[in-house]
């Protein structure tokens, strides 16, 4: 399986609100680099996230562009978020 496989698995499963799916594309020691926060290390905590994520939103992913390195073994993706603030999630204004 190329890096643009797994992306491309990753992401069709996000959109499709899979958090099982997107476990399945993830190594036990994943480290999730958040944008505003500390790492998360390991599946149990990447889930743990999602499940908060799901929680407080409701994204959906598009205008995807996949890129992959010669040899199929790295990749990256650019894409834009849409998204609905479905609960309050703390430290930001409230949810309406």
């Amino acid at each position: 399986m190329t890096a643009k496989n797994v992306i491309e698995a990753y992401f069709q499963a996000f959109n499709n609100g899979d958090v099982d799916g997107m476990l399945e594309c993830l190594s036990e020691d994943v480290a999730h680099h958040v944008n505003e926060g500390q790492v998360r290390t390991g599946k149990a905590a990447f889930a743990a996230f999602c499940e908060h994520m799901n929680r407080c939103y409701r994204e959906h992913l598009d205008n995807m562009v996949i890129f992959e390195a010669e040899g199929g073994r790295r990749g990256a993706a650019e894409f834009v978020v849409n998204g609905t603030y479905l609960a309050t999630d703390e430290g930001l204004p409230e949810a309406n």
